[in-house]
């Protein structure tokens, strides 16, 4: 009984980190959008705090950090979007890329 408790609120947090990481992607797409590049970044940095295994914000958050001159960050956020990609097989489907 404890197990499948336990087992449950896991399921419940990696779902809540899951939907906490695109609302947080999206939010700083739409900042972007708008001109406001160090929110948006922060937007980004909040999704990749949900999922630190989350491609496409590192990606987003890069291409951010090359608009506001960080070319050390974008470089380093690059090759973690990359890592990332690589190690979860992703497929961009239906998910938010600046």
């Amino acid at each position: 009984m404890l197990k499948n408790k336990i087992t449950n609120e896991q399921e419940q947090q990696s779902q809540l980190n899951r939907y906490s990481q695109i609302f947080y992607n999206v939010a700083g797409i739409e900042k972007s959008e708008r001109g406001q590049n160090e929110e948006a970044i922060e937007y980004f940095t909040r999704a990749i705090k949900s999922n630190p295994k989350d491609a496409i914000s590192y990606f987003n958050r890069a291409t951010l950090k090359v608009c506001i001159g960080d070319i050390n960050g974008a470089r380093s956020d690059f090759k973690k979007s990359e890592n990332c990609y690589g190690d979860n097989k992703l497929t961009i489907t239906n998910y938010p890329i600046l």
